[in-house]
């Protein structure tokens, strides 16, 4: 009761600044309300948000061309905004998504994404963020966004300015470009508009080596096991996915020989993110694929076959609908075998080689080509 009547004193407090502030100081100081987003909301009524102050005119729905039209003023106009990005959440029916593309100032069309979404696979609730390219927006133009024939599946997009931060980047293997208020980051891949070709088999770095469990698309039903073998003595391993589709309050279990260890953890999100949208019973959801990953500690491992299991535990509110996984692989360490080593023995580098890859037959037919996207 004492924490109780203490939270309330200070929601009065902070009642109190708030009015202060609006009364008595200059509401342009707070250089938050730059950043402030446009959203349109097409389902299940259109809706748009008052006009950010970077925002000169509104958009212009075209249902009969199935085509939205936002104007995006010159940077000049917008100091403070050093680039835009875009966020489009839409009902992905593996038909390619929205098409994104950029009209300039003398009528010249670029295409930014020729397809959000994934080409076969229903996903239901998908959402993209696109960086809209610095060289195009400089003078300002109309973003397009288009679903021909699928417009109804549209659901609602946001634009928001973004300021450029000097960011240092230690390794090679990511190159982010973009970093939200949660402190999310996007690689430049996930923000460029083209789909990302699946994993490619595994790599080793040192002691370090990345396994493809699987790298396609896969609804994840219950659970999936994946025999893993492994030589050698793993120090430590990560299991890393995507995941499209969970409930807020659902989990993904994993399991190795037998042994829970946890639950796959994911990057925290914001409750005005645009991706968080209600479901058909009005239940915050996230749409679009986020990375998760669990730490499997090295006594669950033993040489030969190793069995991970991932399991996927509902949450008992949510509408059961269908979850998806993709780009699924882990991230071990191994360490030199030191249980049978004589005293004083010299441990021995141990050999992290990997067979070569199988290449195809080029006189073989073509195997047909998988696409997938990416958030």
């Amino acid at each position: 009761m004492r924490f109780v009547r203490k939270f309330l004193a200070l929601a009065a407090v902070v009642g109190s600044l708030a009015t202060a502030h609006s009364e008595g100081v200059d509401p342009s100081l707070d250089s938050g309300r730059h950043f402030e987003p446009f959203v349109l909301s097409l389902k299940p009524s259109l809706q748009m948000s008052p006009l950010p102050g970077w925002m000169q005119s509104p958009a212009v729905v075209h249902s009969e061309t199935a085509t939205i039209e936002v104007p995006i003023p010159a940077l000049w106009a917008a100091p403070f905004a050093e680039v835009f990005a875009i966020t489009v959440v839409f009902d992905d029916r593996g038909d390619g998504g929205p098409a994104v593309e950029w009209r300039s100032q003398d009528g010249s069309t670029t295409t930014l994404s020729q397809g959000l979404g994934e080409w076969g696979a229903a996903l239901g609730l998908n959402a993209r963020t696109l960086v809209l390219p610095q060289e195009l927006t400089r003078q300002g133009g109309v973003l397009l966004i288009s679903y021909y024939a699928k417009f109804e599946n549209l659901l609602s997009l946001a634009v928001r300015p973004a300021r450029k931060n000097p960011l240092a980047v230690l390794g090679a293997v990511s190159d982010p470009v973009l970093v939200d208020e949660a402190m999310r980051v996007f690689d430049r891949s996930e923000v460029d508009g083209r789909r990302n070709p699946p994993l490619g088999g595994d790599i080793r770095r040192g002691s370090i080596v990345e396994a493809e469990l699987f790298a396609p698309v896969e609804q994840m039903d219950g659970e999936i096991e994946f025999v893993v073998p492994v030589e050698g003595r793993v120090e430590g391993a990560l299991v890393k996915l995507d995941v499209l589709g969970l409930d807020p309050e659902a989990t993904i279990g994993v399991e190795i020989n037998s042994r829970p260890i946890g639950t796959i953890g994911f990057s925290p999100f914001r409750l005005d993110d645009p991706a968080l949208v209600p479901d058909t019973l009005g239940r915050l959801v996230m749409a679009g694929w986020r990375s998760g990953w669990a730490f499997i500690p090295a006594d669950t491992w033993h040489s030969g076959d190793n069995a991970l299991i991932l399991r996927l535990q509902r949450s008992e509110a949510e509408t059961d609908r269908p979850v998806f996984i993709r780009n699924a692989g882990l991230h071990l360490r191994f360490g030199a075998d030191v249980s049978s080593r004589a005293e004083g023995e010299a441990v021995p580098e141990p050999d992290f080689s990997l067979p070569d890859p199988i290449l195809p037959n080029p006189l073989d037919p073509p195997l047909p080509e998988i696409v997938t996207g990416v958030r």
